[in-house]
């Protein structure tokens, strides 16, 4: 598993997010939106992380029908995440959700991440196999 960057890396021990806000706002973890940290860390990625899962699972930008100011109020205020469509698996919602969570302390590590989506690949039928 690979996380890549849009080049806005930084070295994630540590370091200070300078000069306001910066990221994509759908994706952005409410720390960094509410002033809370302006600390680089595994949780802030793994926060996106989770909104990428969803958008894998459905194909769609997250909250592509509201404003800015919607976005950021509703992250912040941990009212809002994407809506989960019944047909999601339970192991995939469930770890998406972890992803997103409000407390960047109940969010996994990628490790953990990597290990549970082994979990969920080992599960799936194998190609020609009945459902």
């Amino acid at each position: 598993m690979r996380v890549g960057d849009l080049g806005l890396s930084k070295v994630k021990c540590q370091t200070l997010i300078s000069g306001g806000v910066r990221g994509t706002l759908p994706w952005m973890a409410p720390e960094l939106l509410n002033g809370s940290s302006n600390l680089v860390s595994e949780k802030v990625d793994v926060f996106s992380y989770g909104i990428v899962m969803w958008e894998l699972l459905t194909g769609e930008e997250p909250y592509d029908d509201l404003h800015y100011g919607a976005i950021i109020g509703g992250i912040v205020s941990n009212t809002l995440r994407p809506a989960v469509p019944e047909s999601c698996d339970a192991d995939w919602k469930s770890l998406m959700e972890r992803c997103w969570s409000a407390d960047p302390a109940e969010r996994p590590s990628f490790a953990e991440i990597v290990n549970q989506l082994r979990i969920i690949a080992a599960s799936l039928p194998t190609k020609g196999q009945a459902q």
